[in-house]
């Protein structure tokens, strides 16, 4: 573990930043722009967050003497007795499920436990609060309904951050589970 903070402008989270802060865990964030929604962009999309979490596994096990991905709440405590610092995995930007409900559960058991629906742009699941062409859908699309019910089903918690209002609303009625918006105003 290598603090950054002389050497790179852009970091601001480093293992030896977060024990020398008391940070104990963190999330590292798997975040893909928005592109076209066809199933091309959604298979080169789909090997970019592959890589993504690849690295988020590879710099935690290069650094496995201060750091651990952590999946399950009991994960965060044996980290802590171990004073190691807990990384946790989202997605930002639910654009890599492309039309694939089943690369919910891939995400899953790949350590994500939060997905942000959308980010700057309208999506197969919902509408964005920024997209300059205005909704595509009013809310949830029926794709993202479905995305909604199987991220309850998993466990995976619903990031609002970024969606538009009535997707907001719309994810408040059909979620059975709290939702959280991790990065919002």
């Amino acid at each position: 573990g290598k603090d950054n903070s002389k050497t790179s402008q852009r970091g601001k989270v480093d293992f030896p930043r977060m024990k020398e802060g008391c940070l104990d865990g963190v999330f590292f964030a798997v975040f893909l722009g928005q592109g076209p929604l066809n199933d091309t962009a959604y298979a080169e999309v789909a090997e970019k967050t592959d890589h993504i979490f690849n690295a988020i596994y590879k710099v935690t096990e290069a650094n496995d003497s201060i750091a651990g991905i952590a999946l399950e709440p009991d994960d965060i405590y044996a980290l802590k007795k171990e004073n190691k610092r807990a990384v946790f995995i989202g997605i930002e930007n639910g654009y890599p499920i492309g039309k694939d409900i089943s690369k919910v559960k891939e995400y899953h058991d790949k350590g994500a436990r939060y997905i942000t629906l959308c980010h700057t742009s309208n999506n197969q699941i919902c509408d964005s609060s920024t997209d300059d062409e205005g909704a595509d859908f009013n809310g949830l699309s029926g794709f993202g309904e479905e995305v909604v019910k199987e991220m309850n089903r998993l466990g995976i918690m619903i990031d609002v951050s970024h969606i538009s209002d009535s997707s907001f609303y719309d994810v408040l009625a059909l979620s059975e589970s709290p939702v959280i918006a991790s990065h919002s105003c």
